[in-house]
Parts: structure tokens; sequence; C-alpha cells
């Protein structure tokens, strides 16, 4: 959906940002043998409007912030920049894109419709995210030890 919406005339480097290539690695990482219909996120691919685009992209770094915060957590279990907590590493090595996502709000002119639309875009991708980690996890819960 980003990407068919041009978000790299808003966010240059968003290929470099893209955390599906570290997200797919650690997933390796972890071993395990997911059904491919576990791992099969849907995904929009239509282009959604500015609003739209800008309230995901702001879910997408805001979770950056609790990537900082989990990093030790995770440590802890063996997880490293290198194994398994790949796509952590990455957003908290990128926290300038937070404060990126916070200008666009700011300085992109909403009216009250495109407000809605991009808190209703951000709701969303967090919805979005919960769903498919819900998917990913309750399935590895219920293997056996």
């Amino acid at each position: 959906m980003l990407e068919a919406s041009h978000i790299e005339a808003l966010v240059p480097d968003w290929n470099e940002r893209k955390l599906e290539p570290t997200l797919a690695s650690d997933m390796d990482d972890l071993g395990g043998d997911l059904p491919s219909d576990v791992l099969r996120f849907r995904r929009a691919t239509q282009p959604v409007d500015l609003p739209s685009v800008i309230g995901t992209f702001y879910a997408l770094e805001a979770s950056a912030i609790r990537a900082q915060e989990r990093a030790d957590q995770v440590n802890k279990l063996g997880f490293t920049g290198e194994f398994g907590a790949r796509h952590l590493a990455r957003q908290i090595n990128n926290l300038r894109s937070w404060h990126q996502a916070l200008k666009l709000i700011d300085i992109t002119p909403f009216d009250d419709d495109d407000e809605e639309r991009c808190t209703f875009a951000a709701i969303a991708a967090f919805g979005a995210f919960e769903y498919n980690y819900q998917k990913v996890f309750n399935h590895v819960a219920r293997q056996p030890a």
C-alpha cells in the first residue's frame, strides 16, 4: 500500500527502512517450521491518500520507540542485531525517522476529514500488526516443546 501510494516521495530512503527482509531473516533464525499460511500476511495493494500514508507511516515509526524499550529484554533471551532481532536493531538504529513522521504530521495541512483518515490509518496499521503478531505467536505457542 505504501509503495503503491509512492511513499518514497515523502520518505526518499523508504526502501532502506523497510523491515520485511529483516523480519524474514529473524523468522528463519528462530527455526521452527511455520506453515506458509501462518506467514502469509494480508497486504493492502491499492494506493491510498496522503493522510492515510502519513498515518500508516506514523504507526510504523512509532513502533521504533517500543523496539528500543524491548531491546534489553530480547538481548537477555539471546537475540541480537545479528540473530533473531535484526528488525529491532534496524528500528533502533533509525530513530530519526520517528521525528520525520512527526514533522510530516506537523507540516501537512489537514482538514478535519484528513485528520480523521490519518488517525484511522494509524489505528489500522497497529491493528494489522496485532493481528499478524497473534497469528504467528499463537501458532508457535501451540507447538509441542
